[in-house]
C-alpha cells in the first residue's frame, strides 16, 4: 500500500473510530460492520484507538471509482459554468425578474450574490425607459439572434448594443410576455 493510500486508510479509520459510538451496521452500504465490533471499538481507550488507526492498512481498502469521480467532476464543472454565467448576468445589470426567468434565482439568493460580488444599485427598481431608437435597436438585435438559446441571446444583445441587461429586459419584457 502506498504512503498516500496508507494515509487515506488512517484518515478513514480515524473517522470510523471517532464515530463508533454512533455507528450501527445499517450505516454501511456493503460488508456491514457487526454491532459487536462497533461496541468493542466504542470501548477503546485513546492509545488503543491510535494503535488501531495506524493499523488501518490491514483492515481498510481505499478504492476510487474513477468513472464515478469523473462524472462528479463533470457535474461540478457544469455547476461552475452555470454560476459564472449567472455572475456575468449580474455584472451586466440583470434585474431579479430576468434572473428568475433564466435561472430560477430566488430573491434572497439574488441579493446575496450581488452583495458578494459588490454590485450595488445596478439593476434595482424599475428599468429606465429606452428611447424609441434604442428600443428598435434592441428589438432588431433580439430578432437577429433568434436561432440561439435565450440566455446567450440576452448576452449577445447586451454586448453588441453596449446596453445593460436591466434596460434590455425593460424593452423586451412586454414582447416576451405575449
Amino acid at each position: 500500500m502506498s504512503n498516500f493510500e496508507n494515509k487515506m486508510a488512517q484518515a478513514a479509520a480515524k473517522k470510523l473510530v471517532s464515530s463508533s459510538g454512533t455507528l450501527h451496521s445499517m450505516h454501511f452500504k456493503s460488508s456491514k460492520l457487526p454491532d459487536e465490533v462497533i461496541d468493542v471499538m466504542s470501548k477503546l481507550n485513546l492509545a488503543e484507538q491510535q494503535s488501531l488507526i495506524h493499523r488501518a492498512h490491514r483492515f481498510l481498502i481505499i478504492e476510487v471509482d474513477t468513472s464515478a469521480l469523473e462524472r462528479q467532476l463533470s457535474e461540478l464543472q457544469t455547476l461552475r459554468s452555470e454560476k459564472e454565467l449567472e455572475d456575468k448576468y449580474l455584472f451586466m445589470g440583470a434585474p431579479l425578474a430576468l434572473m428568475q426567468r433564466l435561472f430560477g434565482t430566488h430573491a434572497a439568493d439574488f441579493s446575496r450574490r450581488r452583495s458578494a460580488l459588490s454590485i450595488r444599485g445596478v439593476g434595482t427598481g424599475r428599468p429606465p425607459a429606452c428611447d424609441e431608437a434604442t428600443e428598435m435597436k434592441i428589438w432588431k438585435l433580439w430578432e437577429s439572434y433568434k436561432h440561439i438559446e435565450e440566455r446567450l441571446r440576452f448576452l449577445k444583445v447586451a454586448e453588441e448594443a453596449s446596453i445593460d441587461l436591466h434596460m434590455i429586459w425593460g424593452a423586451l419584457k412586454p414582447y416576451l410576455d405575449q
